[in-house]
């Protein structure tokens, strides 16, 4: 259900320790960027399934878009809590 709304790009999930999911448009793709992660946490997201790229000389992650999407976004999930449900208009 969380990844479905994701990408469709109307909902924006704050999380635990202050972690934010939301869609973007990243080289011509939709894709589901975390947001508010520190280098301490990088390491166990890759482990959850979250790839990363530097994108303007900036690290970013993001949720796979592909079937494994789900469970990696289950993994956040399960340990970083959603704390808030957010709404905007569709990018």
């Amino acid at each position: 259900m969380a990844f479905g709304a994701l990408m469709e790009g109307r909902t924006i999930l704050d999380l635990a320790e202050g972690l934010q999911l939301r869609r973007v448009r990243v080289m011509g793709a939709n894709r589901i960027e975390l947001s508010g992660f520190d280098d301490t946490m990088r390491d166990r997201l890759k482990a959850y399934g979250l790839f990363h790229e530097i994108i303007s000389w900036k690290l970013r992650m993001f949720v796979p878009t592909d079937a494994s999407g789900v469970e990696t976004l289950n993994r956040v999930l399960d340990r970083y809590p959603v704390e808030r449900v957010g709404e905007r208009e569709a990018a």
